[in-house]
């Protein structure tokens, strides 16, 4: 499994990573591509694709700070999902950032949800791949999220820092994070 900067040595997959990402996410859960990439130009966010071989399989963004990192997006492919591309993929990530914090927002859990099932699909899917509850809760852009990192650690400062690195003082007023819950037993 590899993950190939699309600005970089894998510019021949960028056509595909911004297909799949207009397929893969909700609209008002995306970012404008050029905000994407005038962040990327800073080296503050990284566009990979997600390659078996020469084979596109998928997408992982990620926002960059110094000591931390957070995946902003992540997709397999649809005719690649259900393969193991996925798991593979996840495990390449946590090997890229093992010497940062890892970040994962993901949808909260809601059983009212209309991606009810989706939504408990795709934790089970993290905590079998590595990633530990931290116990946080947050509202991110009016999204309820739940971060994950693969140590479990993490301070609600810790996540609106690195926002504030990556988005400036401006940005994240425009995501206004606030933190829902925050569990002790995590």
């Amino acid at each position: 499994m590899q993950l190939t900067d699309i600005f970089a040595e894998g510019s021949q997959y960028r056509e595909q990573v911004y297909a799949l990402y207009e397929e893969a996410f909700p609209e008002e859960e995306k970012k404008p591509l050029s905000l994407m990439e005038a962040l990327t130009a800073e080296g503050k966010m990284e566009m990979l694709a997600v390659t078996e071989g020469d084979e596109f399989v998928g997408l992982a963004m990620n926002m960059l700070a110094e000591k931390t990192a957070l995946l902003d997006y992540f997709a397999i492919a649809s005719d690649k999902r259900g393969g193991g591309y996925g798991s593979r993929a996840i495990a390449a990530l946590l090997e890229r950032f093992r010497d940062k914090k890892y970040i994962f927002e993901i949808e909260m859990q809601d059983e009212t949800a209309v991606n009810a099932l989706d939504r408990k699909r795709r934790k089970a899917f993290y905590l079998r791949n590595g990633l530990k509850e931290t116990g946080l809760f947050a509202n991110v852009y009016q999204t309820d999220f739940e971060l994950l990192t693969p140590d479990g650690s993490l301070t609600f400062e810790e996540y609106v820092g690195m926002l504030n690195y990556i988005l400036g003082d401006e940005g994240v007023r425009l995501l206004h994070p606030r933190l829902i819950r925050q569990d002790a037993d995590c």
